[in-house]
């Protein structure tokens, strides 16, 4: 088995509300292998997106982890400073949203925010070299007429565009961990397959660890190495792709009757 990248252990997430204490994730436990690709799939409100929320340390002001270990190339994140998790995020983890309308800024050019998200990282570099790399990166993700669309604006673009941006923005600083929360599922089937074609492309080319957080199974079983499924906070099963068809969770079960093969020879 490769090498672990990232383990979460009995995490425990919890909101404060007028009626007291919700707990949206219970004692959550997996592990991310290196160069591999873990899909999380479960319902609206089983957990996911709060689990995805926890790695990152980006909860809502009234949300805290109450316990567990979430170990990332050996470091608790739980434990380590705002400044050393704003250094980890984007450099070491990248996250990939599920609308890059509400990700990206309206009044400025993607290519321009693509370099602004590189120039964190790396201040060092001059306004050309930055130019040239989100130019590289505009290729890489296939972005058709990549130099002419850097000074495009994000309504300028398709939906799946767009998403390919995000994608673009996520691996600006060459991330160990791609963290995607439901990137596919405001778009149409055959985009849907383009993107996650894309997202597995660049994954076996860079060897980035992948968290594809969806409702979609058949998402799952084209992507992913290994599945978890998530119910009400709580781990319902966790184990390989190929042996989704074993698993006994009532939920998974359901999903499996409504999965669609996609034709892998299709071009992106």
């Amino acid at each position: 088995m490769s090498e672990t990248i990232l383990k979460v252990e009995d995490l425990k997430t919890s909101f404060m509300t007028s009626s007291g204490e919700v707990q949206a994730v219970r004692g959550v436990s997996f592990e991310v292998h290196k160069g591999e690709i873990l899909g999380i799939v479960g319902e609206s409100g089983s957990g996911k997106s709060v689990t995805s929320m926890s790695i990152l340390r980006l909860l809502a002001d009234t949300a805290r982890i109450k316990n567990g270990k979430i170990e990332f190339e050996g470091t608790d994140l739980t434990k380590v400073s705002d400044k050393q998790m704003r250094e980890i995020r984007g450099q070491k983890i990248a996250m990939v949203f599920q609308d890059p309308m509400s990700s990206l800024n309206p009044l400025i050019p993607v290519g321009k925010q693509v370099a602004e998200m590189i120039h964190v990282h790396h201040p060092e570099m001059k306004r050309d070299e930055l130019q040239a790399a989100t130019l590289e990166l505009f290729r890489e993700v296939r972005i058709p007429e990549a130099e002419k669309r850097l000074k495009s604006y994000p309504h300028e673009f398709s939906g799946g565009m767009r998403q390919r941006v995000m994608i673009a923005m996520a691996l600006a600083n060459h991330p160990d961990l791609l963290i995607a929360d439901e990137p596919t599922t405001a778009l149409d089937v055959t985009i849907q397959h383009q993107i996650l074609k894309q997202m597995r492309s660049l994954q076996e080319e860079y060897g980035t660890s992948i968290i594809f957080i969806t409702h979609d199974l058949t998402s799952i079983t084209y992507l992913c190495n290994d599945v978890l499924f998530l119910y009400q906070g709580r781990v319902t099963e966790n184990l390989p792709v190929e042996r989704i068809s074993e698993t006994k969770d009532e939920y998974a079960r359901k999903l499996l009757e409504s999965i669609v093969v996609f034709d892998t020879e299709e071009s992106a």
